[in-house]
């Protein structure tokens, strides 16, 4: 079910054994769960999260909220991921019902601006493990300490811009006390499983989740309920069961294009004054998408071996033993 990648934790060079939890003076760290328990045979986890990134398009923040409120009253909590800049721009706009709504989820951080130049894996390219540490908290760790300050609560994970990943950003992570890295991509993992790299809980590279995706025109559930009972079914028949990573982002529920490809495509970086907003989806396209959403969660909260979770129970369920384990 949970593997490392390396022994003693797989820790990064210049690593110590553990990081001191992070402290911001009047926030409390995130809450973990009440109690520490162990995954349960058979059962399958479903991790839901968000990057929560546009900070150009308003009606992105309405969409988000939307999306917060509807899982609190369906007594799911999911792991809202938020670029500095998009945290900023709520504080900004005063948009306090959507900050408290997200608040009530597991906060998690996606970078500072996620898409303006250089992004994260550009202005590593260059540098050395150590330097590119230093660099990725010179950089990032004002939009962290933005968001961790805006939600009242520091972010328990970490998931990178884009395709946008670096190695660099681990030991810095670490040291942060994040305990989570949650996002997709190809550029580690270890057989669609979550797995402990770079000190971090990295639930990275899944399969089942991106199954589950809608297409263009949000017309695939159909499809998307089927293949979640396939991967339920599979999963529910093995001992260790399984966990299933899905992701969406606020802004794709009411825009037909991602606000960063109208506005830094190609390493385009134009001042915030030049910025576009991106087309919009009409009022009858916005209302399929979010009833693409809903009605796949509700079809996947039905199944009784289902069990919601957010980054920080993840950090707990799938804790990494190798660290106090005796190897002879």
């Amino acid at each position: 079910f949970l593997m490392s990648l390396a022994p003693g934790a797989a820790q990064m060079p210049g690593q110590g054994p553990g990081a001191p939890p992070l402290h911001i003076p009047g926030i409390s760290p995130h809450t973990a769960p009440p109690r520490q328990e162990d995954p349960v045979a058979g059962q399958v986890y479903v991790l839901l999260w968000f990057d929560t990134e546009d900070y150009i398009l308003p009606q992105s923040d309405d969409a988000a909220k939307r999306l917060a409120v509807f899982l609190t009253e369906q007594g799911i909590r999911a792991t809202f991921k938020v670029v500095g800049e998009k945290a900023r721009t709520l504080e900004r706009r005063q948009r306090q019902d959507v900050i408290g709504a997200l608040a009530k989820h597991d906060i998690g951080y996606h970078s500072n601006t996620h898409s303006q130049h250089p992004t994260v894996a550009e202005y590593e390219s260059t540098l050395d493990w150590n330097q590119g540490a230093e660099e990725f908290t010179r950089r990032e760790r004002p939009g962290f300490d933005d968001v961790a300050r805006i939600f009242g609560k520091a972010p328990v994970a970490y998931g990178q811009p884009g395709a946008s990943w670096a190695p660099q950003a681990f030991p810095a992570l670490h040291k942060w006390g994040v305990p989570v890295y949650l996002d997709e991509g190809k550029q580690v993992g270890f057989k669609g499983r979550p797995f402990w790299y770079g000190g971090l809980l990295n639930i990275f590279n899944t399969r089942e989740g991106g199954e589950l995706r809608p297409n263009e025109d949000w017309s695939n559930l159909d499809m998307a309920k089927a293949r979640f009972q396939d991967a339920y079914l599979r999963m529910t028949t093995r001992k260790e069961g399984g966990v299933i990573s899905l992701y969406f982002h606020p802004c794709e529920f009411v825009h037909k294009q991602f606000w960063d490809a109208v506005n830094f495509r190609d390493g385009a970086n134009p001042p915030p004054e030049q910025w576009k907003l991106p087309p919009v989806k009409t009022p009858e396209e916005s209302e399929r998408a979010f009833k693409y959403f809903m009605d796949l969660v509700l079809f996947i909260k039905s199944f009784s071996r289902v069990n919601f979770i957010t980054a920080s129970d993840a950090a707990v369920l799938f804790r990494d033993r190798a660290q106090k384990h005796v190897f002879t």
